[in-house]
Parts: structure tokens; sequence; C-alpha cells
């Protein structure tokens, strides 16, 4: 359990002995504050969010490779926040992440980019930079 689930649920029983004792306008006020509460156990809080991303295209700012376990990563979605997901382990999307980040390796200005499909599916693919003119060596005004 995170830390989140972990607090809200000691507040729950907390609260349930007290409005046990109590009147039904104390457990129906107890009731409402716990209904109101149990949204904020999927706040990541320094962890990773155990939802998966919405669907949509992120930047890869960061990823780990848990082999049969899990593959972690930072995305930013360029509107907030990045956030920290934590996406199921699959050999073919492992395969993906890491061919996309060692494509990247060496390039200036490339990044990993993740396509979250419809069906919950998550695409990585490696972005290199529009080709820009090289920049021409100023010359000095004074000498």
């Amino acid at each position: 359990m995170t830390p989140a689930i972990t607090l809200w649920l000691a507040f729950v029983l907390a609260a349930a002995a007290i409005a046990y004792q109590g009147t039904r306008r104390q457990a129906l006020a107890f009731a409402i504050v716990a209904a109101l509460t149990a949204p904020a156990t999927i706040l990541p809080l320094g962890h990773a969010t155990p939802l998966s991303p919405p669907a949509g295209k992120y930047t890869v700012l960061g990823a780990r490779i848990d082999i049969d376990e899990a593959i972690w990563v930072l995305l930013d979605s360029g509107a907030g926040a990045p956030r920290y997901y934590k996406l199921p382990y699959k050999v073919s999307t492992a395969n993906e992440l890491q061919k996309a980040m060692d494509m990247v390796v060496g390039q200036e200005g490339g990044s990993v980019s993740m396509t979250m499909g419809e069906g919950g599916s998550p695409g990585f693919a490696e972005e290199t930079p529009t080709g820009e003119p090289p920049k021409q060596a100023e010359t000095p005004i004074l000498n």
C-alpha cells in the first residue's frame, strides 16, 4: 500500500471509531468526509501514479526498466507538471523504449516520446529535432 492509502485508511478507521460512539449526524458527516477524501489516495505524493496516463503524446524525461516487474517513466505532456507513472512490463514495450533511448544517446537535442493509445498500450519513439541550418561564426566588431 502507498502512504496515501495508508493515511486515508487510518483516518477512516479513527473517524469510524469516533462516529460509532457518537450520533447519527456525526456518522453521516464521517461518511461524507471519507467519500470526499477517497480520491486523494491516488495522488502520487512522490510515488508513481497507479493509473495509466491518459491517451495522448508525451515527452519521456526519464525512464527505468525493471525486467519482469514494471517500466517506470517520468512523462511531460507540456500542460502542467511532469507526472511519474508505473507502466506494466511487456517485453515488446521495454524493447521499444530501450531502442528509442539508445538512438537518442549522443544526439544533440534528441528526445524520446511516448504515445498512449486509446487501448492503453504505450508506444515509444525517438524524436530528432528539425534540421536547423548551422550557425555562422560572428565576426567581432572591435578588434
